[in-house]
């Protein structure tokens, strides 16, 4: 064999043997094996262990599986969803839903019957009038084609104790764009729970009962099967293009800005 050519073979033997060590160095050694990338952007989630969160007299099952994130609030049971309301700023600090296949198929219509909750005493809860010439949308937070499968479902879900003052043009836009997207990853999944809620940072506020407006708007997504999460966090303000790298944040950071424990076992 040529002298030359036996050397430079050597040669590239000796590098493609670094850059194999460095490979399996960098992934934690050979045994390891390198999980690939969720299409859907979804991570894999250690839930704390928080009995606190957890009480026989505090649950909205199967919403509230993954206990309540807050109890110093109103707690509202409802078929489609659970809320923990708050009345000082006169709307949820979360919403859970617990969402299946199950909920986009049914007979209810959508009728647009926004009301004050009739669970909540005046003075303790939104109304009708405090949206009036705000500039503001009632924007749900369990969104409404979620409740397909039942009229009551439905109907409460129009209940201002599901709403936040929210721009239009994030609601009728991105927002809901995001909210379709949680449709069809449930379509992939078979089973979610969804936390959404609010992030204030100011103390602005809308008519007569003094409605808090949020500064931003949080959603997590968590897959109890995979035992994986997406969490967003939006600021309540009009956006172009929803990018997902830029909106996706921690649950930490959420619970942070928020004091909320967002998901917990027993």
């Amino acid at each position: 064999m040529n002298p030359l050519r036996h050397h430079l073979q050597k040669r590239l033997s000796y590098l493609a043997f670094v850059l194999v060590t460095a490979l399996l160095s960098a992934c934690g050694g050979q045994g390891d094996v390198i999980a690939a990338p969720d299409p859907d952007g979804f991570s894999p989630w250690v839930i704390e262990k928080r009995p606190s969160q957890f009480s026989s007299l505090w649950s909205c099952a199967p919403h509230t599986d993954w206990g309540l994130p807050s109890v110093n609030v109103d707690l509202l049971c409802r078929e489609g969803y659970a809320v923990g309301h708050d009345p000082e700023t006169k709307g949820p600090r979360w919403v859970i839903e617990r969402l299946t296949l199950g909920n986009f198929s049914g007979p209810a219509q959508r009728k647009d019957n926004f009301r004050a909750d009739p669970d909540l005493l005046k003075g303790r809860r939104a109304e009708l009038a405090d949206y009036s010439g705000s500039g503001l949308d009632r924007g749900h937070m369990a969104a409404a084609a979620n409740m397909v499968f039942s009229q009551r479902a439905m109907d409460e879900s129009f209940y201002l104790s599901n709403m936040v003052p929210q721009n239009p043009g994030l609601n009728r836009g991105q927002w809901a764009r995001l909210e379709e997207e949680v449709r069809n990853w449930v379509g992939k999944r078979e089973t979610l729970f969804v936390i959404t809620g609010p992030v204030f940072r100011t103390n602005r506020v809308i008519g007569e009962s003094s409605v808090r407006v949020p500064d931003a708007l949080f959603k997590v997504i968590f897959d109890p099967n995979r035992r994986q999460g997406i969490a967003f966090l939006i600021p309540n303000e009009t956006i172009d293009r929803f990018d997902a790298t830029i909106y996706r944040v921690n649950i930490e950071d959420i619970e942070t800005q928020t004091g909320l424990r967002l998901l917990s076992s027993r």
